[in-house]
């Protein structure tokens, strides 16, 4: 299993994380932590170029500060149930053929039982991907997203607009994932609408990640992906079950970190005027 985030260091990328960390020090706007392994998703994305993983981290930030409603504000426990209720977010055990963890995601109407869902589903991806930038493994390779889009329903439909489409292209590019592919899994009129509403909206290099299937044919996904990987129900081996408890029990290991990345901002600064300098000009 590779939830694993035991990671050696050569002496060079010791000497990078330090750099990072001073000129994160120096800066006067930025509240945020220097420990190795938060620095570090920084730095594999800015392949160790410290003065672009500095840049990346301020990317990050500027979007927080502009946008919070799009990053975690709620503790991991407020969302258990929305994790083993609803059963939309999952990690398979294994990576697929590219070395990449694959995480499935599944359109579940719950805005009956959960009143602010779509801001849930946001925060929840938020804690899902922050979980995983923590791991060696993603870091190197980053991730396969399955999104399977057949539960869309209306109430999906009312909440999605050009704003929305606009931010989930912003939030893609300040995570810092060296490698996101996206497989989607749709048929029928209501998936295809989503579709079309929201990809006018994104970036040519982001559409450039997003592979589509049918939802009836799998040879495709099994092709890019590889069939051991993938769940049963996607084309993959019977024995490859869902479970939401893999990456639920993941990101309620690694709870406190997620909740110290909460606090991480910037901050206002304030120039305090001097009137005696004023005068003398």
């Amino acid at each position: 299993m590779y939830l694993d985030l035991r990671q050696k260091y050569t002496s060079d990328r010791h000497r990078k994380i330090k750099l990072l960390n001073k000129l994160i020090e120096k800066s006067r706007d930025l509240s945020v932590g220097c420990d190795d392994v938060f620095l570090t998703k920084f730095l594999s994305f800015a392949k160790w170029d410290v003065n672009k993983a500095y840049e990346s981290l301020r990317r990050y930030y500027d979007f927080k500060a502009e946008h919070p409603d799009w990053l975690a504000h709620h503790p991991v426990e407020y969302f258990r149930d929305h994790f083993l209720e609803t059963r939309t977010r999952f990690v398979m055990p294994h990576p697929d053929k590219d070395g990449r963890p694959i995480v499935i995601i599944k359109s579940v109407d719950a805005f009956s039982k959960f009143p602010n869902y779509l801001q849930d589903i946001i925060e929840m991806d938020d804690l899902v991907f922050e979980s995983l930038l923590l791991l060696p493994r993603v870091q190197r390779f980053g991730i396969t997203l399955i999104f399977d889009l057949n539960g869309m329903t209306h109430n999906f439909l009312r909440m999605l607009s050009p704003t929305f489409a606009r931010l989930v292209n912003e939030k893609n590019t300040i995570l810092p994932f060296p490698c996101r592919v996206i497989h989607i899994i749709h048929s029928g009129f209501l998936m295809n609408a989503a579709i079309s509403m929201v990809m006018p909206f994104l970036s040519n290099e982001f559409k450039e990640t997003i592979f589509s299937h049918d939802g009836k044919n799998f040879n495709k996904l099994r092709e890019m992906v590889g069939y051991e990987s993938l769940p049963a129900e996607y084309g993959g081996p019977e024995t490859n079950q869902l479970d939401v408890n893999l990456l639920y029990n993941h990101i309620i290991k690694h709870s406190e970190y997620l909740q110290n990345l909460q606090n991480y901002k910037k901050v206002n600064v304030c120039v305090k005027y001097n009137s005696n300098n004023n005068k003398n000009k």
